[in-house]
């Protein structure tokens, strides 16, 4: 009697053994399925959380936009092709940003802190609107000798601005605070122009076209387009 119920219970247990397997297997089947499907509609490398971030691989994704910039469109400008600039695998640039608007937002508002960085210095230490705004060209003018590419990775967002997102235009407008309020004086200011804010933007960014285009400029050179740009942008009297 020993001897059946030990076989019979053998036998219960290898039947159950077998149903949980094949329950198992069934059940890792349809879990490789979903995720193959996420794996289709996503990058496997948006799962950021698998891999590490190395510090070094940030600034590379970076040089290699700044790089792509002046020879691509930002519309078709791709993770694969900032990838293979920067010497890294697709799924790596899906480690640091989600999607090529995350990339180019987050790189937007890098470049403006380099940009605007000490305007608010500026600011504080030129109460006077005229030296002011000599101050903020002679800044800017710095600002895009010392970091010519993201220069214009900057003027390339700001000819399309669809192509980031509104967390970036309004980190944008707050880093640039005191151009604002330089414009706002500006208009209520009888000794200038009314004009609208895109066109003090044109006069603004003409020193900056000249030491692009000369590739540098001395002192001289730039108080005299300085004093230039300011009297356009006054009345005649």
């Amino acid at each position: 009697m020993v001897t059946q119920y030990n076989i019979f219970f053998k036998r219960f247990h290898t039947y159950k053994n077998k149903k949980y397997l094949c329950f198992g297997i069934k059940s890792m089947l349809h879990l490789a399925l979903i995720f193959k499907k996420i794996d289709n509609d996503r990058p496997f490398g948006y799962y950021r959380n698998m891999k590490s971030k190395d510090k070094n691989k940030l600034p590379m994704i970076r040089n290699a936009v700044f790089d792509l910039t002046s020879t691509h469109d930002l519309v078709n400008l791709s993770i694969s092709k900032i990838a293979a600039a920067a010497g890294i695998s697709k799924s790596t640039v899906y480690v640091y940003f989600k999607d090529k608007e995350e990339l180019l937002s987050k790189t937007y508002m890098y470049v403006k802190d380099l940009m605007d960085e000490g305007i608010t210095e500026v600011e504080s230490m030129h109460p006077d609107l005229e030296a002011r705004l000599g101050a903020f060209i002679r800044h800017f003018v710095t600002r895009f000798q010392r970091y010519p590419k993201e220069a214009r990775f900057m003027e390339a967002i700001q000819s399309n601005p669809s192509m980031v997102s509104e967390e970036a235009h309004k980190y944008a407008e707050t880093t640039a605070a005191p151009i604002y309020r330089a414009y706002k004086e500006i208009i209520e200011n009888p000794k200038f122009v009314r004009a609208p804010a895109y066109v003090y933007a044109a006069f603004f960014s003409l020193p900056m076209k000249v030491a692009e285009m000369n590739g540098t400029l001395n002192d001289l050179e730039l108080e005299s387009i300085i004093r230039m740009v300011l009297n356009a942008m006054k009345v005649r009297e």
